[in-house]
C-alpha cells in the first residue's frame, strides 16, 4: 500500500497545480515529429554468418514513425508542475499487420522552490558523457547507427535535490515482480569547465558503480565514463565452441569505460573520436573459436565490434547557419578487424530535414556489404 501513496500524492499534485492550464493557453504545448525512412542493403553472398541467407533477411525496407508530443506547464507561487505525454506510431511500410503504438514518455514532474524535484512515469535516462556508447546507463542504450535517437523511456520513481554546484538524485525502477526493483543513486558535479558524476545501481543482488568526467576548453571537449559492474548481458564462447549464457558470467568483476574528444577545428569543420573498452567481451583467442563455429553462434554477433575494444571517429562539415553538412563516420574494431565506414549528408530548412547516409561494410563479420537510407523528418 506504502508503494502507492507516494506516486499518487506526486500525481495529485500535478493535477492540482495544473488546475488552471485551460485557462492559460500559453502554458500548453504541442509538437508533432513525423519520420519516414526507406533503405536498401545489399547482402554479404559470403556471409558466414548467414549462408545462402538462411535468416530471410529483406534487401528493402521503408519504416514511418508519427511522434505526437504534449506537454503542459504551470507556476503556482513557488511550485511548479510540468506533465509531458509522447507517443510513437510506427509502421513497416513493406509488412502486413506492422502497425504498432507505444508510448515513450508519460510523466508528472513536481518542483518546489526549484530544489526540490519530485517525477513519477515513464521518463527518459540520459546517463553518460559518451557520444556514441553509455556504459554507465544501465537502462537503455543509444543505437550508434542512428544520427538521432529517441528513446523511450523508464518507470521511475525519482527525487532529485539541487545543491549550489550540483544535484542529488534517487531513483526507484519498478520492475514486474516488486522483488525486482532497480534502486539507483547518482550525484552530479557542474563546475565551470568540468562536469563530473557518480552513479550506484542496485538490481536483485547485482551492482554497478559509475563515473563520468568531462571538460569543456574553448575549442575542445575531453570527456570519460566507466563502469564497475558484478554482471553482464553478453555471451561468451567456450574452448569447446558452446555458448556461455551471461547467467552463467555473473558474479564476476567487469570493467566498461569510454574515452573521447570533440575538437572545432574551425567554424565550419568538427572532429571527433571515442574508444570504448568493455572487459566482458571476446578476446582474440576466443574470436577466432567463435569464427569457426559460424553461423551456430549467432547470438553473440554484434555488427560494429566482437572483441573489448571499438573506435569511432567522424569528421563533420557543415555551413555557418546549420542549414546542411556532410559527415564522415568510422567504426573499427581492431581486434576483429571489423570495420565500417559511413558517409551522411543532411540538409535542414525550417521544419523540414533529409538524410541520407550509407553504411560500408569490411570485414568477415558483417550480414551485407552496403546499407544505404534516406530519412526525412518534418516538425510542425
Amino acid at each position: 500500500m506504502k508503494n502507492k501513496i507516494i506516486p499518487s500524492l506526486i500525481l495529485f499534485g500535478c493535477i492540482f497545480n495544473t488546475y488552471t492550464l485551460y485557462a492559460q493557453s500559453d502554458k500548453v504545448s504541442y509538437q508533432m515529429i513525423l519520420e519516414s525512412k526507406i533503405g536498401y542493403t545489399k547482402l554479404d553472398k559470403e556471409s558466414a554468418l548467414n549462408p545462402a541467407n538462411f535468416m530471410q533477411l529483406k534487401t528493402n525496407n521503408s519504416l514511418s514513425q508519427l511522434y505526437p508530443i504534449v506537454s503542459f506547464n504551470n507556476t503556482l507561487n513557488h511550485t511548479t508542475t510540468r506533465l509531458k505525454v509522447e507517443g510513437n506510431l510506427k509502421n513497416h511500410n513493406f509488412e502486413q499487420d506492422s502497425t504498432s503504438f507505444e508510448m515513450q514518455e508519460i510523466y508528472g514532474q513536481l518542483s518546489v522552490d526549484y530544489k526540490h524535484y519530485f517525477t513519477f512515469g515513464k521518463k527518459r535516462l540520459d546517463w553518460g558523457t559518451g557520444m556514441i556508447w553509455n556504459p554507465t546507463n544501465f537502462f537503455v542504450q543509444k543505437d550508434p547507427l542512428r544520427t538521432q535517437n529517441r528513446l523511450a523511456g523508464i518507470f521511475m520513481l525519482n527525487y532529485t535535490y539541487i545543491l549550489t554546484d550540483g544535484e542529488l538524485s534517487f531513483y526507484i525502477f519498478p520492475d514486474t515482480e516488486t522483488k525486482d526493483f532497480k534502486l539507483a543513486l547518482k550525484y552530479n558535479y557542474s563546475g565551470n569547465r568540468i562536469d563530473a558524476s557518480l552513479s550506484f545501481v542496485e538490481y536483485k543482488k547485482y551492482q554497478q558503480l559509475g563515473i563520468d568526467l568531462s571538460y569543456g576548453g574553448d575549442l575542445f571537449t575531453l570527456y570519460s565514463e566507466g563502469v564497475v559492474k558484478n554482471f553482464t548481458n553478453s555471451y561468451r564462447i567456450a574452448t569447446n565452441g558452446k555458448l556461455v549464457l551471461p547467467k552463467d558470467r555473473n558474479g564476476l568483476f567487469y570493467i566498461e569505460a569510454v574515452v573521447g574528444t570533440s575538437i572545432i577545428l574551425n567554424t565550419r569543420l568538427h572532429f571527433t573520436a571515442e574508444y570504448r573498452y568493455r572487459g566482458n567481451q571476446l578476446t582474440s583467442s576466443e574470436l577466432a573459436i567463435y569464427k569457426k563455429q559460424l553461423p551456430a553462434n549467432l547470438l553473440l554477433y554484434d555488427p560494429i565490434s566482437l572483441s573489448k575494444n571499438s573506435c569511432f571517429a567522424s569528421l563533420t562539415y557543415s555551413d555557418l547557419y546549420n542549414r546542411w553538412s556532410l559527415n564522415l563516420r568510422t567504426f573499427f574494431d581492431p581486434v576483429s578487424n571489423q570495420l565500417i565506414v559511413s558517409p551522411l549528408g543532411t540538409f535542414t530548412l525550417n521544419n523540414f530535414q533529409i538524410e541520407l547516409s550509407a553504411m560500408i561494410y569490411n570485414n568477415a563479420f558483417s550480414l551485407s556489404d552496403f546499407q544505404t537510407q534516406l530519412l526525412i523528418s518534418y516538425n510542425f
